[in-house]
């Protein structure tokens, strides 16, 4: 009889980053949102012009709602040329979906992890600055869906690193 295959520490984290990845997108990510709808309250926590546009798309997706939002600070005006870095800081932190998404297609095609696990790390840290660079009254209006969005990113990236290697395997 063959053993049953155990999964590992860095299997569950990864599974579990994935998972809340996805119910991320789906949760009020800031104060005002309603679960599965948009909200653009936050926006004028950051005297930004694009609450107009913070919520074009899909409106039963929050997570959407907050990556518009970030990809027009990353484009838009910043509110105050004292401000313009971390407008471009805070708005960068939409990018990193995009390298969460190709992880998941590296991962599929069993492709390296520990590159894709080190990077995904790093936009863990990056999708962090929304608690360092912002006032207290923006960091208070957070909800689930953020932290969610946040900590998937760490699990991921280090399920990526913990997952064993080819050579380990056998």
């Amino acid at each position: 009889m063959s053993k049953p295959r155990q999964r590992s520490a860095g299997s569950k984290l990864l599974t579990a980053g994935v998972v809340l990845y996805v119910v991320a997108w789906l949760v009020p990510v800031f104060q005002g949102q309603q679960l599965l709808g948009a909200g653009t309250e936050w926006a004028r926590w950051l005297g930004s012009s694009a609450s107009s546009h913070a919520a074009s798309g899909p409106d039963w997706l929050p997570g959407w709602g907050a990556c518009r939002f970030a990809w027009d600070l990353l484009v838009g005006d910043p509110p105050s040329q004292d401000e313009a870095w971390k407008s471009r800081v805070l708005g960068s932190t939409c990018l990193t979906n995009l390298l969460m998404l190709a992880a998941f297609a590296m991962f599929a095609a069993k492709k390296h992890r520990a590159i894709p696990g080190v990077l995904l790390l790093g936009c863990g840290g990056l999708n962090a600055s929304w608690l360092y660079l912002c006032e207290q009254e923006l960091i208070e209006s957070l909800r689930p869906g953020y932290y969610l969005w946040l900590l998937s990113f760490v699990l991921v990236g280090l399920g990526a690193l913990l997952q064993p290697t080819a050579a380990g395997k056998a």
